[in-house]
């Protein structure tokens, strides 16, 4: 494999897209030779003290908060009857899932371009077309029988799209929970109220530092911190609920900038969820994924903090590990299904075959495991795919699963047995 290079080695573009003078342009530098210099320190440091007791009774009421939507008809009851039927399967070991839910990118177009861009290149809509609000109304409905109660618009940027309230009222908000994921941008008043109306439950907001200039310079935008400090103001005066989201990776872990984002979501009391670095994307050519040294430190960073979790921390059948084609799917605007959106391995496509059975096809792979993240995680699973990616931007589950076997001859050794 290629050697990585560094996060920070587009820096003085970074600089120039967000700044107009050279007074401004130094102090974005020296705030980011300052997180490049702590990044390569490694230094875990700590600006409060956390109580394990409080941190379990918030987590209870993040789970109230977030999860339950009492005024949508029977969706605490659809919501509890999957919850105990996941936990029996997986007590008894038996090999059935229930359905969560679907996130879909509703386009791969984006108004940003960020350094982690994650589905920089696998977006192919300038030659393959994009999937209608009816397509969708049939998407959920199939996905509504295997048990989905949560359906997330995201993309590139769902604002881009002029089909993104279509697609909501597509995802039937009176009944199910429904989550948009947004870089903040183009997200005002307006957008606000439309979301409030429609039913929208929950906004992600990207997030990717507390400090307003390195967010701005990570996304190569002026004043996108600001748009998303002022989008969270929106959601609170709408009633929408709001989870920050951010990217962690080897050029923030060990920043100011992680720990004042942290300081920030324990004062607002906002869910941050944190989303490893993959090795896809923009992010495919540099050394931004945590390796295991990085994984143990963020334990200790986030530890003090109630209001941040994993992805990984909840699932219906086992309490963690990667929900992934499982209780999870994530789509392409073009109907490929797939693990996750850092996942470019194709199971299938839902305007050729049913749902169900792309989905029953994909439980058959590793990705009918709880397994830790493939792709932060799993160090044999990285060295499969990431290689993968360098010859083209997404695989079939077919390419993908002979690239497995042929990994497991070399190394003499079984990796996923329960697959076999």
């Amino acid at each position: 494999m290629k050697s990585k290079i560094s996060v920070f080695c587009t820096k003085e573009d970074d600089i120039a897209k967000i700044t107009s003078n050279e007074e401004e342009a130094a102090k974005v530098r020296a705030l980011l030779d300052t997180a490049e210099q702590q990044s390569q320190e490694k230094k875990i440091r700590r600006i409060r003290k956390g109580n394990m007791l409080i941190k379990h009774l918030v987590l209870l009421k993040i789970y109230m908060r977030y999860g339950i939507h009492w005024r949508k008809p029977l969706y605490p009851f659809r919501l509890a009857r999957n919850i105990i039927f996941g936990k029996i399967y997986n007590l008894l070991k038996l090999r059935k899932y229930v359905l969560r839910g679907i996130e879909f990118a509703i386009t791969f177009r984006c108004n940003f371009r960020c350094n982690h861009c994650l589905c920089a290149r696998i977006n192919e809509s300038g030659k393959r077309r994009e999937m209608d609000a009816n397509e969708y109304a049939k998407i959920v409905r199939d996905a509504m029988k295997l048990g989905a109660t949560t359906f997330g618009l995201e993309g590139g940027e769902p604002f881009v799209s002029n089909e993104w309230e279509e697609v909501i009222k597509a995802f039937q908000p009176q009944y199910n929970h429904v989550i948009i994921s947004t870089n903040g941008f183009l997200f005002d008043e307006e957008k606000a109220q439309k979301c409030a109306k429609l039913g929208v439950d929950t906004i992600n907001f990207s997030l990717d530092s507390g400090i307003p200039e390195i967010h701005d310079a990570f996304r190569r935008q002026r004043g996108s911190h600001a748009k998303v400090v002022e989008g969270i103001r929106l959601c609170k005066k709408y009633g929408i609920k709001v989870i920050i989201n951010t990217v962690v990776h080897k050029g923030n872990l060990y920043t100011d900038g992680f720990l004042k984002l942290l300081e920030f979501a324990e004062q607002e009391k906002i869910l941050v969820n944190t989303l490893l670095a993959k090795g896809v994307g923009n992010f495919q050519e540099k050394d931004a994924v945590l390796d295991p040294e990085d994984l143990k430190a963020m334990e200790e960073i986030v530890r003090p903090y109630n209001y941040v979790q994993r992805h990984l921390a909840y699932n219906y059948g086992k309490q963690f590990g990667c929900p992934g084609t499982k209780e999870m799917i994530n789509m392409t605007p073009y109907g490929d299904v797939m693990n996750c959106a850092n996942m470019h391995v194709y199971q299938g496509n839902v305007l050729e075959e049913p749902l169900a059975k792309i989905r029953e096809k994909g439980l058959r792979s590793p990705f009918g495991l709880y397994n830790p993240c493939f792709l932060a995680d799993d160090r044999d699973f990285m060295a499969i795919y990431y290689p993968l990616l360098e010859k083209k931007g997404h695989v079939s589950l077919d390419e993908f699963m002979g690239a497995i076997k042929v990994y497991e001859k070399e190394k003499g050794r079984i990796l996923y047995p329960s697959m076999s």
